[in-house]
This record gives structure tokens, sequence and C-alpha cells, in this order.
């Protein structure tokens, strides 16, 4: 797990969007969507629940 990792997941929580968060962290949103990706991977299960325009976290 990478500290990356964890801020790109705040950004995504906080924003509920991929591209925006990305933006926030000065990463493109196909990056940032690898990095949770490989967190979601390490943890064994989806961290979000991604729709059209919006995302929410798992329960």
């Amino acid at each position: 797990m990478d500290i990356h990792h964890i801020r790109y997941f705040l950004a995504v929580c906080e924003t509920r969007n991929f591209t925006r968060a990305g933006e926030k962290c000065n990463v493109t949103q196909p990056a940032l969507s690898r990095a949770i990706q490989q967190l979601e991977d390490e943890v064994g299960g989806l961290l979000f629940r991604r729709e059209r325009n919006l995302t929410h976290l798992t329960d």
C-alpha cells in the first residue's frame, strides 16, 4: 500500500468522481483508476460502487 493510493482514495471519497479526484491529485483519471484498482486488489474487495456520474463507497 502506497501513501499515494490513500491520498487518491480520500480524494475519490471527497469528490465522488474519479476525474475530479484525479484533477485534485494532479494525476490523470486512468492513473488514478489503476491506483484504486491496485488498492482494491490489496484489500481484497471493491472500495467503491461506480455509477455513471457518481461513485459511492461500498458498505
